[in-house]
């Protein structure tokens, strides 16, 4: 009997050692996760480039032009597109920051919108990017709490406009619309239309509430540390 319960006790410890590492590494394999989907967009466009590289390299060299589909050239062709691409990524970053690139950046933005089909798409994901990363503080213009999905249950969520009035005439009644975003993933959520009665103010910035989000809600601010 008491071999059973310290048997019990030891896969007991066992699972909670288990669970304990696995919510202690989520976070950074998230963070590889997603870093490993970007840079495999981009190795989309880099791999074609360094194949060319390794097939001029041998021509000029006057060797046997390697085959690519596998083994460890193909090992090396992604490594070597995983760091140009992250190369491509810095220096796209710091030339945004200087006015050289904010110049281009505007051009390509101009460019894009113009274009049918791709300027309302791209204009909707700029804005949703800028809000989330704080460059845009009029998309999320305050955070709140609403009632959702049901009553008694509260959800956070974010202000996005004060005077929808084609909503409003519809339903009768002045609405604001609200995004209630998923959790951890705030990209994706629901727009409601509330009443300002129904809405909850809160003390929390956005940058304080997309933590709050994407923690799971375990990392909780501080109401009088607003960012």
């Amino acid at each position: 009997m008491e071999s059973s319960k310290e048997s019990g006790t030891f896969l007991s410890r066992l699972g909670g050692n288990f669970l304990t590492g696995l919510l202690l590494l989520l976070p950074l394999g998230l963070t590889l996760w997603i870093l490993s989907i970007l840079l495999d967009l981009m190795g989309i466009y880099a791999q074609p480039l360094v194949e060319a590289g390794v097939r001029i390299l041998h021509g000029s060299l006057g060797q046997p032009e390697p085959s690519l589909e596998g083994g460890l050239w193909r090992q090396g062709v992604i490594l070597v597109s995983a760091i140009l691409s992250a190369i491509f990524l810095t220096i796209v970053g710091f030339l945004s920051k200087r006015l050289f690139g904010r110049i281009l950046h505007n051009a390509f933005a101009s460019l894009l919108g113009r274009v049918p089909g791709l300027s309302g798409l791209y204009g909707s994901i700029k804005q949703m990017v800028d809000a989330l990363t704080g460059q845009n503080r009029q998309t999320f213009r305050r955070v709140v709490l609403v009632e959702f999905p049901r009553p008694g249950c509260w959800a956070i969520g974010f202000v996005t406009n004060e005077q929808p009035e084609a909503f409003s005439e519809a339903i009768g009644r002045q609405v604001v619309n609200v995004f209630v975003p998923n959790a951890p993933a705030p990209t994706a959520g629901f727009i409601l239309q509330v009443e300002p009665s129904q809405i909850r103010e809160t003390k929390l910035g956005v940058s304080q509430a997309i933590g709050l989000l994407v923690s799971f809600g375990a990392i909780m601010p501080r109401s009088d540390d607003k960012a």
